[in-house]
């Protein structure tokens, strides 16, 4: 049996609020090794802002070798065991980068509302159960952090027991409808992820979250990964009365 990360208090706290944060999860040496391979793959240097991209995703971006990446990490693995006692599958993803932007620093607001994942152009995947981010720099308000809604997961679930037959993704052929249809819900308001490289969020599925605009002076390189139910054509419509159904904790 894998040893367990999360304290009971931490396990209690995910269930409450939909994520947990652990600070200095990933190695130095780890996100040292992503930022040389990710400025080496865009042909960029940190020093020099004339040269950066503009790209929002990463294309073709894999850090080597695939035990370091980061939903293959042990210690990563080791929390997704222990929330979902072995049923979860996946731990890929990739690198979403937000360039400094020029605005005016006191014009920025957090975003207006937050999505849910799973949802592509045929509807919903099924099966999505838990992400987790992680940053290669520091992260400060303004940065382009990723923003969360806590006990939002809460409240999607009730939108789901409420709209059963919405989980295929139904919900956007209603006129006018926008991710604020799940936000809104939310009992909180937004908050950024702030956090030093190496910090990990893990967030479940139905947490409404998003980006935000970057106003500050360095990149933000994040770095996500996703995991789903092994057997999620069982349960891939299903809207369990018990949110944890499907989890171990």
């Amino acid at each position: 049996m894998n040893e367990k990360i999360l304290t009971p208090e931490q396990v209690d706290f995910f269930k409450l609020n939909g994520y947990v944060i652990l600070k200095n999860f990933i190695e130095v040496e780890t996100i040292e090794n992503w930022r040389d391979q990710i400025w080496q793959h865009l042909k960029a240097d940190l020093s020099d802002p004339n040269g950066w991209p503009n790209s929002y995703v990463i294309d073709g971006f894999k850090v080597e070798p695939e035990n370091q990446i980061f939903g293959q990490l042990p210690q990563v693995r080791q929390v997704v065991d222990q929330l979902g006692g072995g049923l979860f599958n996946g731990g890929g993803g990739g690198v979403l980068a937000h360039w400094p932007k020029e605005d005016n620093e006191h014009q920025w607001t957090l975003p207006n509302n937050g999505h849910i994942d799973g949802y592509g152009p045929n509807g919903w995947s099924g099966g999505f159960m838990l992400g987790a981010t992680t940053y290669m720099y520091n992260v400060e308000s303004k940065g382009g952090a990723f923003v969360y809604w806590p006990k939002s997961h809460l409240s999607t679930h009730e939108y789901f027991l409420d709209h059963p037959t919405h989980i295929d993704g139904s919900f956007r052929n209603k006129e006018g409808w926008g991710w604020e249809i799940f936000s809104d819900r939310s009992p909180e308001g937004p908050c950024q992820f702030t956090a030093q490289a190496g910090d990990v969020i893990f967030w479940h599925c139905f947490l409404c979250h998003t980006g935000s605009a970057n106003v500050r002076q360095l990149p933000r390189f994040g770095v996500f990964a996703r995991w789903f139910y092994k057997e999620k054509e069982k349960m891939r419509y299903e809207i369990p009365a018990d949110l944890w159904k499907y989890w171990s904790i």
